[in-house]
């Protein structure tokens, strides 16, 4: 069944050109970035705005330079409403899963964020979040795009979901096509195409969202045949209730709601309601789970995820390996 994309409005189109026209200006008027000696700098970005699952391959980040014994920090923005343990929803899920000994910084200015785990003593700090923002300098420059639609709609905001033009991708170091899984040949090589065709000269590499289990409280579950209800705010609408499906869960309904969304008592009684009626568990991510107040959080499963890298033209490890070099350098 094809899908019609319709044409974004005139308006949208005229916000647009306004919105490129003030990024052309900020880029002109950007400070030199702030580089950090004795330090490497690992951006993970986007292109898009939201969705571009920058969280799982940060947390892989975090991992692998532990595994190498070096000191590292992550630095992220928080962004949307307080969680019940008072920071934002993405803060609250680094802080669950970065391992041990990994510092956490979060703050409004990326740099000022980066400059302190520089002068605590980190090594590697990972930036999450960052390809937009210049004003630091990084070693790295690792820019996320989906394996299916790695430019959206091909528009900026508002028109589209981009925050800067496909050319952009060619100041990335390297690409990574997310979702790589659910996409066939044919769709992989027409994105490598498109990124080639952007500009960009470096490697690409693939990965994967892998379904790790769905968590009841600290019980794992089997997820074949589990009966769910789909319910997230997350930037990718229905990403959910694919990945439920393709982990084998029977998606019996779901409720989307926007990025970052506070869940309000009225609209949780809905679908708990729903899911009440069609016999099924809610499903959230681990994303949406930080957000839910206690009592929530105890009715609901959690579709838990990792970061796998799939194939490419260098090795995940050799990324690391130049990370590392980057430090011994200075």
């Amino acid at each position: 069944m094809s899908v019609t994309v319709r044409p974004p409005a005139r308006a949208a189109l005229l916000g647009e050109w306004l919105y490129r026209a003030g990024a052309k200006l900020a880029q002109r008027t950007a400070r030199e970035p702030l580089p950090l000696p004795g330090a490497a700098v690992v951006s993970v970005g986007n292109l898009e705005a939201g969705g571009g699952g920058k969280t799982p391959c940060v947390l892989w980040w975090a991992q692998a330079l532990v595994a190498r014994g070096t000191a590292a920090a992550v630095v992220a923005r928080p962004w949307g409403p307080k969680t019940p343990s008072g920071v934002s929803d993405e803060i609250a899920l680094l802080a669950d899963r970065l391992p041990s000994g990994v510092r956490l910084i979060a703050g409004p200015d990326k740099t000022r964020s980066a400059a302190r785990a520089h002068d605590e003593g980190a090594r590697v700090i990972v930036v999450d979040d960052g390809f937009s923002h210049r004003s630091l300098a990084r070693d790295l420059d690792l820019l996320l795009l989906d394996a299916r639609r790695p430019f959206g709609n091909g528009h900026c905001l508002p028109a589209g979901t981009l925050r800067e033009p496909p050319e952009s991708c060619a100041r990335a170091d390297v690409i990574v096509l997310t979702r790589a899984d659910r996409a066939d040949a044919g769709e992989r090589h027409r994105s490598r195409e498109r990124v080639l065709a952007a500009g960009y000269e470096g490697p690409i590499l693939q990965a994967r969202h892998r379904v790790v289990g769905v968590r009841d409280g600290e019980r794992w579950l089997e997820p074949a045949g589990l009966a769910v209800f789909c319910v997230s705010g997350i930037g990718r609408p229905g990403e959910l209730a694919e990945a439920a499906t393709a982990a084998g869960l029977c998606v019996r309904g779901a409720r989307e709601f926007p990025d970052h969304h506070a869940f309000g008592v009225a609209e949780w009684q809905e679908v708990a309601s729903r899911a009440g009626a069609l016999s099924a568990r809610l499903l959230v991510t681990a994303k949406d789970a930080v957000r839910l107040p206690p009592a929530a959080r105890s009715q609901v499963l959690v579709l838990e995820i990792a970061w796998d890298w799939m194939e490419g033209d260098v090795s995940p490890e050799k990324l690391v390996d130049q990370a590392l070099a980057a430090v011994a350098a200075r």
